[in-house]
């Protein structure tokens, strides 16, 4: 008999990857209505690759409709640090949800493994029992003389036999839904964590992402990385798969004070949109602090150029 439990547990990480990517411009804020258009949004994306393409020597990017957006939006300070502290809440809850649910599992994973090894065993001794009344059967169909006592020994041991079998039988398969049921409630249990989870990564990047202050790149790449991890047991034996997902959701910059510090921003988190780290050089566009030379005049440093060879 082959019993099959499947549960699986996804988390979400963020991540990089480095690969030749699509973007195009998005949503742009009410707020900038006056300051920015999606023509001139356009324009500094085309100023960007020819300035990479130029000093790199080979295509990072390119423009398509289908590509990743480039949103610019608007939130005051203010309203920042106040949504701040109440996501920092939100994920404290969340995480504590979370580690809570965590700890049942542990529980009901023991009680199901236990659960189905004694199903296992009650099944290999109903085999067994069967396989004895066959023997019997056998044997007894070979000895061609009997008396009529004999017989109906013989005919009620077997009824009595046969009886017994099917309710064990009946049993096992009652234990078996039992099992189904507890099976099914920790995939439901699993599935509402691995949304806890998504939530609480989504919410923790974006509260990440608020939390910057005004000398750091104003802007963020949101590249998630989903990894599934899926477990199930087959014919008493427990084996996993593991499968990785990549999933690139936007851009966002959410603050400049001219075009020429977009170009700088924007191009920053076009760097980590095809996989490319910080770099704690002075000057370098990589540098998770704004430099005031890129805004000035956008441009590859050395170091940029050796990290974007290194990871691209």
């Amino acid at each position: 008999m082959i019993y099959k439990i499947f549960f699986s547990l996804s988390l979400l990480l963020s991540g990089l990857f480095a690969s030749v990517q699509d973007v195009r411009v998005g949503v742009i804020d009410n707020y900038y209505v006056d300051k920015l258009t999606p023509s001139e949004l356009r324009q500094i994306v085309t100023q960007i690759e020819k300035k990479f393409e130029s000093q790199l020597k080979f295509d990072v990017f390119n423009y398509s409709s289908s590509g990743v957006p480039i949103d610019i939006v608007y939130v005051p300070d203010e309203e920042l640090e106040k949504q701040v502290l109440q996501n920092i809440l939100l994920l404290e809850k969340k995480q504590k949800k979370i580690d809570t649910m965590k700890k049942s599992f542990l529980g009901d994973k023991r009680q199901i493994k236990e659960h189905q090894e004694n199903l296992n065993k009650f099944a290999s001794h109903i085999n067994i029992i069967m396989h004895s009344l066959n023997s019997y059967i056998m044997d007894t169909n070979k000895i061609r003389t009997y008396t009529k006592k004999e017989y109906q020994t013989r005919l009620l041991y077997v009824e009595e036999k046969q009886k017994r079998i099917d309710r064990d039988v009946r049993s096992l398969r009652k234990e078996r839904r039992v099992l189904q049921r507890k099976i099914d409630k920790y995939n439901k249990d699993i599935r509402a964590v691995n949304q806890l989870v998504k939530e609480h990564n989504y919410l923790s990047q974006k509260t990440i992402r608020m939390n910057r202050n005004t000398s750091k790149i104003k802007g963020s790449t949101i590249v998630m990385q989903k990894v599934r991890l899926d477990s199930f047991y087959e014919n008493g034996q427990k084996r996993e798969k593991k499968s990785v997902d990549h999933t690139v959701s936007k851009i966002e910059i959410y603050g400049f004070e001219n075009k020429n510090k977009l170009k700088a921003i924007l191009a920053h988190e076009i760097g980590h949109l095809v996989g490319i780290p910080h770099i704690n050089t002075k000057y370098a566009l990589m540098n998770p602090i704004l430099q005031d030379n890129q805004i000035e005049n956008l441009s590859l440093t050395q170091e940029d150029i050796r990290n974007f060879k290194e990871n691209f």
